[in-house]
């Protein structure tokens, strides 16, 4: 349940953040964009008043080249249409010469004066004052006329765009967080469903599994995936469970045997044959409860990730050789027999792994070997596969029947044809576990009645 509502926790928190990161990624592009419109607008005005003004400027010039050749009335009149056209205009027609700057009447930026002087033409900025200047050249003399005035109505018309730009911008903001709250909440309402859904799953009811739509799509990938999550709960569930019904089955066995032999011993007085009969009968059951017990915690510790394994470099044949020296002091009449010795051309086969763990797994084979062929014959060979060593175990026992061989992997499994014989069906299942935590192979062959072959295979160290 705490998971479920986390996880409506997240979905409110995405739901929002959808919507802030929808919200400023449209604020962030609509300011840019009218901030370009403004900034381009401000130019182009800008521009455009230098343009009139330069244009006014040749007016004055060529007015004040020809003004000897023109009557006082027609000088006025020209004046009249062109010369006061701009808003605060300001005209100066001042001769070049030394110290000509401190005649003007107006005041100018000395950078603007500067240039002029420099490249007998230039333009100034500041404020909403615009100018320019030139010097021109006259039989009589050089001049330097220079124009200024004030775009009134591009600055008008700038400040109204700047007006309707803003205005814009905050309406558009302010539509686009409430059509991205609405499309956030469409876009999560699916993931909310199925969090409802999946809150009402429980252990009671672990079957159930959520609604797959569109496979195709993320929601509906977001489904299979916690569908086949449910599915391996569901089986590690129903594992978890005949685990411990087998274990428990198993371990009660010899306790049952070990109190009841106790008990039946304990009735009367009996002779010491009797009572050694019974410690022995005591001892073999305590015996096969210490290897089940033993098994059972060896399976639990192997079930962890390879990288917590202790590792290091093994020789395969001393690997070999130790398993079946350790295996003849818990079975000395075995008849485990190597194909393969140190001196051999496989003595450089060398894996990496733990010595303890591989050296356990080849015992359980050859004690499954050993005990299921009645101690006859059992052959070791090693071989070499490309960079794979493989460790061939054949006996000549009763064999497994086929449809039995996929089960014997399931701990607590044991074929009918053994369940006279005793043993604690975790061998094989921790061998596996064993030789898959070394990234390799253990694959079973079997004839009823004729023998079995175990091939385990295991990556070399080169």
């Amino acid at each position: 349940m705490e998971w479920g509502i986390r996880l409506k926790i997240l979905t409110v928190k995405i739901r929002h953040k959808l919507t802030l990161y929808f919200t400023l990624t449209s604020a962030v592009i609509l300011l840019g964009f009218g901030v370009s419109v403004y900034f381009f607008s401000a130019q182009y005005r800008k521009n455009e008043f230098f343009a009139r003004l330069k244009t006014r400027l040749e007016i004055t010039e060529k007015i004040y080249l020809e003004k000897e050749m023109i009557t006082e009335e027609s000088y006025g009149k020209i004046r009249e249409q062109f010369l006061n056209s701009l808003p605060d205009e300001t005209e100066e027609v001042v001769e070049v010469a030394s110290g000509w700057q401190g005649k003007l009447v107006h005041t100018y930026p000395d950078e603007f004066l500067q240039t002029l002087a420099e490249r007998e033409e230039a333009y100034f900025y500041t404020d909403t004052i615009q100018g320019t200047g030139r010097i021109f050249h006259l039989a009589r003399g050089d001049f330097a006329v220079i124009i200024t005035a004030v775009d009134k109505v591009g600055i008008r018309v700038l400040s109204n765009l700047s007006t309707i730009v803003m205005l814009a911008l905050v309406i558009c903001i302010a539509a686009i967080a409430i059509v991205s709250h609405f499309i956030s909440v469409s876009l999560m309402r699916p993931i909310s469903r199925k969090i409802l859904k999946a809150n009402s799953i429980s252990v009671k009811n672990l079957h159930e599994r959520l609604n797959v739509y569109n496979p195709d799509d993320e929601l509906g990938e977001l489904a299979i995936a916690f569908n086949n999550l449910l599915d391996r709960l569901d089986g590690s569930f129903n594992m978890q469970k005949l685990f411990v019904a087998n274990a428990s089955h198993e371990i009660r066995n010899p306790l049952t045997a070990i109190l009841g032999e106790a008990e039946i011993t304990l009735e009367k007085e009996r002779t010491a044959a009797e009572y050694q009969e019974a410690l022995r009968n005591i001892s073999q059951e305590a015996d096969r409860l210490n290897l089940l017990v033993n098994n059972l915690l060896q399976l639990s510790s192997v079930s962890y990730s390879p990288s917590e394994i202790k590792r290091e470099d093994i020789a395969v044949i001393k690997l070999l050789h130790d398993a079946k020296k350790e295996y003849d002091l818990v079975n000395p009449e075995n008849h485990v027999s190597m194909t393969v010795d140190a001196d051999s051309h496989y003595g450089h086969l060398v894996i990496h792994g733990n010595f303890i763990l591989l050296k356990n797994a080849l015992i359980n084979i050859f004690d499954n070997a050993s005990k299921f062929s009645s101690n006859a014959e059992v052959k070791v060979e090693l071989q070499q596969a490309g960079q794979r060593v493989e460790i061939i175990i054949k006996d000549r026992g009763v064999g497994i029947p086929a449809e039995d061989i996929p089960k014997i992997t399931q701990p607590f499994f044991r074929a009918e044809n053994v369940r006279q014989i005793r043993g604690t069906g975790i061998g094989i299942p921790l061998t596996l576990k064993i030789i898959e935590l070394h990234m390799g192979d253990l694959k079973v062959e079997s004839d009823l009645n004729v023998g079995t072959k175990v091939r385990i295979t295991l990556p070399l160290l080169f």
